[in-house]
């Protein structure tokens, strides 16, 4: 708080975290738009460069929200974003990009390597303009090595990556559910920014980062690389089983299934406690994590054999009051309906410019500082484009003759004639 000249205190405006940092937000689909909209949450400001012209990438895909053509698959990944439409193959629009990126902290792109270039809008292209830029590119493969000019997505990376080769059953592997790949890489890329901002700040320099999906995805097969480089252990696929624990996977309920982790001694035990089967712990085929990964299809079948008469719900409430470690596996309505989603603010809402209001995951984060979330809805295509070339210097004399010569897109005329 600071002192009013009248000598009343009054609230001093509460600063974000990532005040004063500006994005040129180049990417599309889903790495480079979750990596922005963190930044975005900390309070950036995020300019998003969109294509001049027909929706395209996750803009075009379904579902919409009701009665408009906004795909839901963007909306849930631009919240905090201003959004212009430029036609970068015209001279003029990468002047308009050029003159951004001199304002700017951080440019992002997640083309196939190769093509920034070809447009012009490349690191190099950016250095020129701005010298300490950081410059962030994603890609499945990275911008070098025997695979980088490879077209690539979620599913490739998980496939190339490890993770598919540990995911699924003995006959099947499986993707993960999520495009697990492009979250990691989006949650490496925000970090590598805000560390080159740093490093930024301690020399003055800026950089050129490359993180690649199949390199992230990677360092996120847990035990599995060093058993493998140290040991020799070659990991199998063994559905949602820990390779070196347990009880630790998925059991069967007369109405459900239920997770539940028991590999530590006094877990087991207590389970065994619920069970009504205290001698299982101490039986030589039960007593440590070694002897029940050796037996684990006779333990599964005992753990299965209790819980068939009862529900996910008896379970659940059994074992925990035992203090083991169990959970129903909720489906997306029920997380979003339950008690601690809301006390969570894992649901925040906005109200969009075409679409209405709508609900969208929140920030994991919890600052205590204040509650780090964008204010902004995600934006239609287009909205910002006068905003932004009106802070550039553009007259609204401009603005129209660059529409009308194909550099900038129409978006925002066509929203506002609706």
């Amino acid at each position: 708080m600071i002192p009013a000249e009248e000598g009343e205190l009054i609230m001093a405006e509460k600063k974000k975290l990532l005040d004063g940092v500006k994005v040129v937000d180049l990417t599309r689909v889903y790495t480079g738009p979750f990596c922005s909209q963190i930044l975005a949450d900390m309070g950036a400001d995020i300019v998003k460069v969109e294509d001049a012209g027909p929706n395209s990438n996750e803009r075009s895909w379904a579902p919409f929200a009701a009665g408009t053509k906004e795909s839901t698959y963007f909306i849930g990944l631009n919240r905090g974003k201003k959004s212009i439409e430029l036609n970068l193959k015209e001279a003029e629009a990468r002047e308009i990009f050029y003159k951004l990126v001199k304002e700017a902290d951080f440019v992002m792109e997640n083309f196939a390597p190769g093509v920034a270039d070809k447009l012009s809008v490349g690191y190099e292209d950016c250095r020129k303009v701005k010298p300490d830029i950081i410059y962030l590119s994603v890609s499945a493969f990275g911008q070098y090595g025997p695979l980088s000019r490879l077209p690539g997505y979620d599913m490739l990376a998980q496939a190339m990556g490890g993770l598919m080769s540990i995911t699924g059953y003995p006959d099947m592997p499986l993707r993960v559910g999520s495009s697990l790949g492009d979250v990691i890489a989006g949650l490496y890329g925000c970090i590598s920014l805000l560390g080159a901002l740093n490093y930024r700040g301690l020399t003055g320099e800026g950089q050129h980062i490359d993180v690649a999906l199949v390199d992230c995805i990677f360092t996120c097969l847990e035990n599995n690389v060093p058993a493998y480089t140290i040991t020799g252990r070659l990991p199998r696929r063994i559905g949602s089983r820990h390779p070196d624990g347990g009880p630790y996977d998925v059991y069967t309920c007369k109405d459900g299934f239920v997770c539940v982790v028991a590999s530590n001694e006094k877990l087991w035990s207590n389970m065994c406690q619920v069970m009504g089967r205290p001698e299982l712990a101490r039986d030589p085929k039960f007593d440590s994590n070694v002897t029940r990964i050796q037996n684990v299809k006779e333990m599964t079948d005992i753990i299965n054999n209790w819980m068939k008469d009862f529900t996910v719900e008896e379970v659940v409430s059994k074992l925990r009051e035992a203090r083991v470690a169990v959970a129903p596996i909720l489906d997306v309505p029920q997380i979003c309906a339950s008690e601690n989603t809301k006390a969570r603010n894992m649901l925040v809402e906005f109200e969009h410019a075409s679409a209405g209001k709508m609900r969208l995951a929140g920030n994991p984060v919890k600052y205590g500082a204040y509650d780090a979330i964008a204010e902004l809805p995600p934006p239609f295509k287009g909205q910002h484009n006068t905003e932004i070339l009106a802070s550039l210097g553009y007259s609204e004399a401009d603005v129209k003759r660059l529409l009308d010569s194909g550099v900038i897109g129409d978006g925002h005329i066509t929203r506002a004639k609706k």
